[in-house]
Order: structure tokens, then sequence, then C-alpha cells
């Protein structure tokens, strides 16, 4: 990640351990797209269960780097000091 915002400036880098909850939003990320994805391969397309796991190992790889990012920048919003 960038060290600092190029438009307002914010800095990104916190002291050890601030990104620790970030964790935890990734994690309900990670298990909300393959929920997502388990319903709509099972049930809307019908596809079978090894299938089904094959896609969601593959999605849970791709969408790393997504949920990474995605997970930190919902934990700094989460814990942002309200602007006066």
């Amino acid at each position: 990640m960038k060290k600092q915002c190029d438009q307002c400036g914010y800095s990104f880098e916190r002291e050890p351990g601030y990104f620790f909850g970030a964790m935890y939003i990734s994690y309900a990320l990670a298990v909300s797209e393959m929920f997502s994805v388990f319903i709509l391969s099972i049930f809307v397309f019908g596809m079978s269960y090894l299938y089904t796991l094959s896609i969601i190992c593959i999605m849970a790889i791709l969408a790393s780097t997504f949920n990474f990012r995605k997970s930190r920048v919902i934990w700094m919003y989460l814990l942002r000091k309200p602007s006066s």
C-alpha cells in the first residue's frame, strides 16, 4: 500500500498491530464471497459439490488481494477520527 494518500495526505502507516482488526473484516468478506458462490453454483447452476469446491478455492485465491486491500480501507474508515 502507499504510505500517504495522493489527494489528502492521509498517512496509511499505523502503529504495529493497527490492522489486526482488518483480518476479521477480510475473513467476513471471504466467507460472504464463498457463501455466495456456493449458493449460486449449487442452487442456480446445479453444479456438483466437487466443481463448487474447485470454484470456491480458485475464487478465494483470486480475491485475496482485493480482500486484503478492501479490508484495510474498511478498517481505517471505521476507526477514523471525524473531521470537524
